[in-house]
């Protein structure tokens, strides 16, 4: 059998002796509870063009064609992502449309580099690194990376309007 033991607490109003209450062994009722909280977050790696959908760059005279011309800032991209990321680009194609079709335009003449780096890389229709890769990911986090171009087609190609699609994919594998 069991002793219990049991503390008399003066009531405070009148200073009268209230009921016993039991002050160890097994209580009454139980004193605490545990609520346990889960929660699920979703894989996110999103990636968002936010400026250069439409990169113009034009060679209106001999200096531009002899020089090349480069375009600093020319894609902005926005990035949210809670896993370690990489952001490849790929050309759509391996040449540029329209303009001279005798001499169709190959994607390597247009030129990419991270903005602030200092080498830039032709493009191709392999995806190749902007930021990071697949050995060495960027930390998860959130913010924006400047993409700059250079182009130099010299005197190789005809004259008229040339278009190529980019693609910028951000992955963790």
């Amino acid at each position: 059998m069991h002793k219990r033991r049991y503390q008399v607490i003066p009531n405070a109003t009148d200073g009268v002796s209230g009921p016993a209450i039991p002050t160890g062994g097994s209580g009454l009722g139980t004193p605490s509870q545990v609520a346990t909280v889960t929660t699920t977050i979703a894989t996110i790696l999103d990636l968002a063009l936010t400026t250069g959908t439409t990169v113009p760059i034009n060679f209106p005279d001999i200096a531009s064609l002899d020089n090349g011309v480069t375009t600093t800032g020319a894609v902005s991209l926005t990035f949210r992502s809670n896993l370690p990321w990489f952001v490849n680009v790929a050309a759509n194609s391996s040449t540029f449309s329209d303009g001279d079709h005798n001499t169709p335009m190959p994607s390597s003449v247009l030129f990419y580099k991270l903005g602030g780096t200092q080498t830039f890389i032709p493009l191709t229709t392999t995806a190749s690194s902007v930021v990071g890769t697949t050995g060495a990911k960027v930390q998860r986090g959130a913010g924006t990376i400047a993409i700059d171009y250079y182009m130099n087609p010299r005197y190789d190609y005809g004259p008229g309007a040339y278009t190529l699609a980019l693609t910028y994919t951000i992955s963790n594998q």
